[in-house]
């Protein structure tokens, strides 16, 4: 009896853990296809200087939208988790109880990124300070440094939203795996994003296939490190999972803030034209992000 028992959980656990590697292999290839799509758009949609100031197109309504998507992401997503660990971290005494060092972390990332944007365009020489719509990939650009540091962070996010689920011993018919669906959803559209502002901003097509490939590898990577430490450490590492360190904490709250500079110094004075269109879309953006997270706090309470 105890043996059959046996053989039945570990047939289950079997086939949790072969469901977590499938989802999350699927979720990689698609976010690095999604990810690399907008390389093709780009040199698709080239159009003349004169064209783009007169009427809105495809490719500016699109970056607004993936503005107002990245906005949330930075101030309503990474950022509140930012505060949050660093109080944390301080009540452990592992940071110093500074007021709003969570905030500060925030703005110290804006601004490295806007020294280092300016030391980017000293060194690249008069005439050549900013790159057109309508030469995507033309030159390096150093907005491409920019989003560089949002790739960062946001591959650290998603690595420990990997990890979390990885140590779910929970099967398919969980909340926590709808939770992971919505979440997987709102990495596909950061993907296209942040590969949409790279294909704009000037970047190599070998750094944006760099940049999505690393985005797309971490959360499987995180699910495949959190499934180890479910089998090697049993339930209880199980259902504790780590708390984020400081590296964690500081990389996710300088790339909370270099995401902002990139929206709000980048994004949206170059790409927003007269009328609604483009805020429109914005706003979209941000509300689609918005309701998705909606739908991933319902699951995880139901």
């Amino acid at each position: 009896m105890d043996s059959s028992v046996a053989v039945n959980s570990v047939s289950t656990a079997d086939r949790i853990a072969a469901a977590k590697a499938s989802v999350s292999l699927l979720l990689c290839l698609c976010s690095f296809a999604v990810g690399l799509s907008p390389v093709k758009f780009a040199h698709g949609w080239r159009e003349s200087r004169a064209g783009i100031t007169r009427k809105p197109t495809v490719a500016s309504v699109l970056l607004c939208f993936g503005g107002g998507v990245l906005l949330y992401t930075a101030l309503v997503q990474m950022q509140p988790d930012v505060r949050q660990t660093v109080r944390v971290l301080q009540a452990d005494g592992r940071l110093p109880d500074t007021v709003h060092l969570g905030d500060l972390i925030f703005c110290l990332g804006l601004f490295a990124v806007f020294v280092i944007d300016e030391f980017v365009n000293l060194t690249r020489g008069p005439g050549r300070r900013t790159i057109t719509l309508a030469e995507p990939g033309a030159h390096p650009s150093p907005k491409s440094f920019r989003v560089l540091f949002a790739v960062v962070a946001l591959s650290f996010q998603e690595a420990f939203v990997g990890l979390s689920f990885g140590m779910e011993t929970s099967g398919p018919d969980d909340p926590v795996w709808y939770a992971y669906a919505t979440a997987s959803a709102t990495k596909l559209i950061v993907s296209f994003c942040l590969g949409m502002e790279l294909a704009w901003s000037g970047a190599r097509n070998s750094a944006i296939v760099a940049c999505s490939a690393v985005f797309a590898t971490v959360t499987p990577v995180g699910v495949a490190i959190g499934m180890a430490l479910s089998q090697c450490c049993g339930n209880v590492v199980a259902y504790k999972p780590p708390s984020p360190g400081i590296l964690h904490v500081i990389s996710q709250g300088l790339g909370a803030g270099s995401l902002a500079f990139v929206v709000f110094l980048e994004v949206f004075p170059r790409h927003k034209h007269a009328g609604f269109t483009h805020l429109m879309s914005a706003v979209v953006g941000f509300y689609v992000m918005l309701l998705l997270q909606f739908a991933t706090d319902y699951q995880q309470s139901a």
